[in-house]
Formats: C-alpha cells, sequence, structure tokens
C-alpha cells in the first residue's frame, strides 16, 4: 500500500494564507515537543479530514521554522553557509527520535533556512538514518567541495 505524498508547498502556502489563523500559526511555533504536537488543534486545521500520523507530526512541528524558496539550496548547505557549528548539526544526526527533530527545530529557528518545502518535506516524510546522513553530507561537501575527478 503506497501513501500519496502530499503537496509539500502547498502544505506551507496553507500555512501562511489567511484561511489558517495566526493563532493556528502561533500555536504550532511553541509547541515544546513532539508529544505535544497530536494534541494541538492547529495540527488537524493543517490537515482536515486526514487522520495524522507520525510523518504530519513531523511537518507540523517544523513548518514554522522555514519559510518556501524554490530555488534553495539543501538544509545541509545552507547551515554550512550560516557557520553553524560542526557538533550541532552532528548532535542532530546522532540524536534519536524525538530529540533529533527538536535540535532539528532549534538549528533551524537559529539558522531561519528559506527550503525548497517540495525536497525539505520529502526529507521529514520519510526522516530517518539516511535524512540524518544526507544532511551531515550536505553540510560538508559545502565546506569542502568535491575534489576533481572524485565520485558524488
Amino acid at each position: 500500500m503506497s501513501v500519496e505524498l502530499p503537496d509539500f508547498v502547498a502544505l506551507r502556502a496553507r500555512f501562511e494564507s489567511e484561511a489558517f489563523s495566526n493563532g493556528a500559526r502561533a500555536e504550532l511555533r511553541r509547541l515544546p515537543d513532539m508529544e505535544s504536537v497530536a494534541l494541538c488543534p492547529a495540527l488537524y486545521r493543517l490537515f482536515p479530514g486526514q487522520k495524522p500520523d507520525d510523518r504530519h507530526l513531523r511537518l507540523a512541528f517544523l513548518l514554522p521554522c522555514c519559510k518556501h524558496d524554490a530555488k534553495a539550496k539543501s538544509l545541509g548547505t545552507q547551515l554550512a553557509k550560516a557557520k553553524v557549528s560542526e557538533a550541532r548539526v552532528l548532535q542532530v544526526a546522532r540524536a534519536h527520535s524525538p530529540l533529533d527533530l527538536i535540535q532539528l527545530r532549534r538549528l533551524l529557528t537559529h539558522a531561519e533556512p528559506a527550503v525548497n518545502w517540495a525536497e525539505f518535506g520529502k526529507t521529514l516524510w520519510y526522516w530517518g538514518d539516511r535524512a540524518r546522513r544526507q544532511l551531515v553530507e550536505d553540510y560538508y561537501l559545502a565546506q569542502f567541495p568535491l575534489a576533481k575527478g572524485a565520485q558524488q
């Protein structure tokens, strides 16, 4: 059974629209941890008529932290350019759920990146070891460009 991916860019646009109240946006911004997302009325306004699972909770938890830019570089690249410390990026990559997402949210709040929600949404939807590894790889590749002749 395959689940169709949400339109992450449309989701971000709904979050920013006038139809989604300032109060609902504030509810999502103020969430202290992942456990509290499921009890937040704004989650159900964000995904009307759906029964949210962990993937929806991740999206709602991190949606307020990043604006959308279709031409944005990867999050790891942006964190490197923003001079975010290596230790903080590795802390996200090494942490176990739900601490990894709390650490990621803190990084996003600090760096204030604009991400391509079509890509970043997929990363969150499939969040796990591979996504964390990609974040670290993008971070280091942005700092140390690929050597000539090296494979990507």
